[in-house]
Formats: C-alpha cells, structure tokens, sequence
C-alpha cells in the first residue's frame, strides 16, 4: 500500500468513525509528492482539518512560508474543499481542531531536526519532553533559511493515531540510522517514543 493510499484510508476511516479527521503536515520538499498525489483523490475533504507541525514567521505569501508550499502543491484540486486552520499558538486552547490527530506527515533536515526542534533546543524539556503538556510556541531564528518559527512540540506531534516519517536521499537516511543511538539528533527523541502506527517511508532523491 503506497503512503498516499494509506492517508487517504486513515482519513476516511476516521470521518466514518467521528464524522471528522485531522492533518498534520509538514513543509520541505520531501511531502510535494504526496501533497499533489492526495489532492486529486476522491475524499469527503469538507469533513477534514488540515495544518502545519510547523512555520517560519513569515507572512503567508512569502517563498519561505509552508503556508504557501500548501496552497501551492495541496490546498487545490478536491482538496481545496478541506478546512485549513495556520498553525497558531492558541490552536489547541479553543479544540476546534481535533486531537488527537488522526494524521502526522513529518519530514527531516540533515541536522536531523524535525518539525522546528533543532539540535541546540534539545535541552528544552517543554519542546522535546514526551511528558510535558501539548504545546504550540514560538522560537527565536533557527535553521535554513535563518528565521523565528512556530512549532509543536513533541508531546503533541506523538499525540497522533498514524505519523509517517518521510526521509528523503542518502544523506538523511545516513543521519536517520546514526540517530537510533545518538540523543544529540532530534529525530532520536520522536524514534525513541515511536508507536506501533509509526512509519518511516524512504525516498530516494
């Protein structure tokens, strides 16, 4: 079963179940595939809530917005009719929006972040600590390009029924297997937490 068939199963079964689904997607290029792959598929889409684990605070319309990558690769064709909620630090406070997820696309940078939890955050005990209470917060300027984000942590990012972890090229699936065993990468903390309906897909660039 490709991953855009098991997304689009997942949705489904939980809008037959609760009459809604949840989301989560991440920016980057690895997803563009799947985003365009799902757009066109055949979905009570009005019924789904779609948002972002993270975003650079930028304005919507910026090249470095995920909010524009969405609009651009997802957001269009039967998807469009989805509901898209920006990722806010208030999001979860006023539970419109459904947890736990019913869906996690992540991705990974080859410093081995994911979402916007980088390396020199890994002391962060709110950001990378199973236990602390599920939170949506602000950063300062991180990562490529160089500017302040917007991010789940990770307590909220486990807290989803499926998260497919996409890892793109040689050089990320190289950073991957060091990280089963080293806790100075910031995928080790989300593998060592992982659940059953945990999946890594490979894709070769």
């Amino acid at each position: 079963m490709s991953v855009t068939t098991l997304i689009s199963a997942k949705i489904e079964d939980a809008i037959n179940k609760s009459g809604t689904a949840s989301l989560v997607v991440s920016g980057g290029s690895s997803p563009i595939k799947i985003f365009k792959d799902l757009s066109k598929i055949e979905l009570p889409w009005s019924k789904v809530q779609i948002t972002l684990v993270d975003d650079r605070l930028v304005e919507p319309q910026s090249e470095n917005s995920n909010q524009r990558l969405l609009s651009e690769h997802f957001l269009k064709n039967k998807a469009k009719k989805s509901k898209f909620f920006p990722l806010s630090e208030d999001l979860i406070s006023y539970k419109k929006f459904k947890i736990p997820f019913d869906v996690t696309i992540l991705g990974m940078g080859e410093d081995g972040h994911f979402a916007s939890l980088f390396p020199n955050m890994i002391g962060d005990k709110e950001g990378y600590s199973i236990d602390a209470n599920h939170k949506i917060f602000k950063t300062s300027p991180q990562g490529n390009p160089f500017l302040p984000r917007i991010t789940m942590n990770l307590s909220l990012i486990m807290s989803s029924e499926l998260i497919i972890l996409l890892v793109k090229g040689k050089a990320k699936q190289n950073i991957l297997e060091l990280a089963k065993n080293d806790e100075t990468y910031p995928i080790h903390h989300l593998l060592k937490n992982k659940h059953k309906n945990f999946i890594i897909e490979k894709i070769n660039e």
